[in-house]
Parts: C-alpha cells; sequence; structure tokens
C-alpha cells in the first residue's frame, strides 16, 4: 500500500533528523590589538681578556661588568604616550621582614609616539655599587641590599601596558635580566551558528522543523494500514462469555444416551439446572454447534450455544 511505503520514509527520515545535530557553532577569533615591548642589551667590562665590551650575554659575570647598556623598543597600532624608569631599592632583610632604607628613582625616557618607539637605556652597576658601599658605611647595615629593575609604563588605544625588567643575581656570582621580552594581545572571541539541514528529494529542510514534521507524517500515513489491520484483526467486538458463572466446572465429554432430553434456551437456565442438579456441565460438538449439558439420571438438559 502507498500509505505504508509514505510511513516508511517519513520514519526513516526522522531518524536521519535525529542523528544531525540541530545546530553548528563555529568559534572565530579576532586580534584586537597587540602590543610588545622588548629589552635588547650588552655589557660592558672592566678586563675584556674573555668578553669583548657591546657582548651580548645571557649571564654576565658581576665581578667585571661595570656596565649593562641596551636599547629598550615597544611597539603596537596607534598613538600613546610612555615612561621609562630606573629603580634602585636599598634595603636590608631583619627576619622575613624586608626593612626599606633608600629608594632612587631615575627616568629614561618619556614621551608619545605613533605605533613604536624606542629609548636607549643604561644601568651603571659600578655606579651602583659604590652607592651600595656608601649607605653600608654610612648605616653600619653591612648586609644591606639593593634591587635594581626598569620599569616600562605605556598608555595606549584607551588601556595599559606595564612591563618590568629585574637585573638579578644567582649563587654562582652571575647577574642577568628576567622579563626582558613581554607581548599582549586582546582577542575578542564570537560564534558564528548556523542551522544543520536535511536533504528531502532535492530539498532542505532545517533538522528542528525535520524533527517535528517528519514524525507527524510519518504517523498520518500509518493511521490507515494500522486502522485496516484493527479492523481485520480486532475490529470485532469480543464476545461476551455467556457461561461464565460455570466455566470452571465445564469438563469434555459425550453424556451416555437417556430416555429423555430436555433443551435449555439460555444460559441462565443451565445455570440454575447446574445449581439443582449439582453436576458437572459436559461439552461437546454436535457439527458445528457448542452443546453443554448435564446429566441427571435419564434425562439430559442441553444448552446450545448459537
Amino acid at each position: 500500500m502507498a500509505s505504508v511505503a509514505f510511513a516508511l520514509i517519513f520514519t526513516a527520515y526522522s531518524v536521519r533528523a535525529y542523528t544531525i545535530e540541530p545546530k553548528t557553532s563555529l568559534p572565530t577569533y579576532t586580534t584586537l590589538y597587540r602590543e610588545e615591548g622588548k629589552l635588547e642589551h650588552f655589557g660592558r667590562f672592566s678586563n675584556e681578556t674573555v668578553y669583548s665590551n657591546g657582548t651580548h650575554l645571557e649571564y654576565y659575570p658581576e665581578k667585571i661588568t661595570q656596565v649593562i647598556g641596551g636599547n629598550y623598543s615597544y611597539r603596537t597600532k596607534g598613538r600613546g604616550h610612555y615612561k621609562l624608569t630606573l629603580h634602585r631599592d636599598y634595603y636590608v632583610t631583619s627576619g622575613k621582614v624586608r626593612v626599606s632604607i633608600l629608594n632612587e628613582t631615575e627616568t629614561i625616557g618619556e614621551g608619545s609616539f605613533k605605533d613604536s618607539f624606542s629609548v636607549p637605556v643604561r644601568v651603571d652597576l659600578s655606579a651602583v655599587a659604590e652607592k651600595l658601599k656608601k649607605i653600608r658605611d654610612g648605616t653600619g647595615l653591612y648586609r644591606a641590599q639593593v634591587d635594581v629593575y626598569i620599569i616600562a609604563d605605556v598608555k595606549s588605544n584607551d588601556h595599559r601596558f606595564t612591563q618590568r625588567i629585574d637585573l638579578k643575581r644567582d649563587v654562582g656570582g652571575m647577574l642577568y635580566l628576567s622579563g626582558t621580552t613581554k607581548e599582549y594581545k586582546k582577542v575578542v572571541r564570537s560564534v558564528n551558528t548556523t542551522l544543520n539541514n536535511v536533504s528531502f528529494f532535492g530539498s532542505a529542510v532545517d533538522v528542528p522543523t525535520a524533527r517535528t514534521v517528519f514524525p507527524a507524517m510519518a504517523l498520518l500515513f500509518a493511521i490507515p494500514p494500522m486502522g485496516f489491520v484493527y479492523a481485520k484483526r480486532g475490529g470485532k467486538p469480543r464476545r461476551r462469555d455467556e457461561l461464565k458463572g460455570v466455566r470452571k466446572y465445564i469438563v469434555e465429554g459425550t453424556p451416555s444416551p437417556s430416555r429423555q432430553r430436555v433443551r435449555l434456551s439460555s444460559p441462565k437456565d443451565m445455570e440454575r439446572v447446574f445449581e439443582l442438579v449439582d453436576r458437572p456441565v459436559i461439552h461437546y460438538r454436535d457439527g458445528d454447534t457448542d452443546v453443554y449439558a448435564v446429566v441427571d439420571g435419564d434425562t439430559v438438559y442441553e444448552y446450545r450455544a448459537s
């Protein structure tokens, strides 16, 4: 039947619709701006036996390094203002508490820029060591130390960029610079969402619609065949059991010949006879007719079901 074929087709497409995600979301990333600050450095030494002045090193020997110089550069897209400062913080440690003795700040460079700027940097380590000796002698705090670092403070594109570059010492007597490069990107995430489709005989049907329409169509075309099957197999009302009251007392058999047969006209009559005689109800077939009988002596009481 055509209805069965269409019901199967729409059922198949319904299953297909539920195996596909309704939507596909694809994230995209857009860089609004990017900025980078970098210090390129070199050393000047009191002894050039091993290293020549102007040599870039990752680690500088503290005993012979007099100056660390270099060039700080910054780049982005846009205009802004910058300020580069050199800091020398002299302090002493009391237990776990750091006690400040003297803080010195020196402006290395300041100004406006467009897209980029570059500032020469010079850290005179001989002058720092001399100042530290004076502080120790002047205070009697011979365990005094000094932190040397550079701060780059840049304001551009309505935001702020700050970079700190520290001069550090390791246990082997070497100096090194940390934080010489810093990069920052402002990235915006956006999501593009599209509806997925199911191809239906050359036409594209979006998945949410397909999940609603296809099952409804499958059910619509399945109703006529289901009605036909119901009418064929189960459409007729089930016949009421007329002998329900004596059903459990019925046995199969054939009553013995008798002189007299009394025909009962209704199941109710059979139930009354059964109650009065108190004998089993015998069931047998006479041609195409079901016969129920109760034998009482030479008399057989019969009820023939129509």
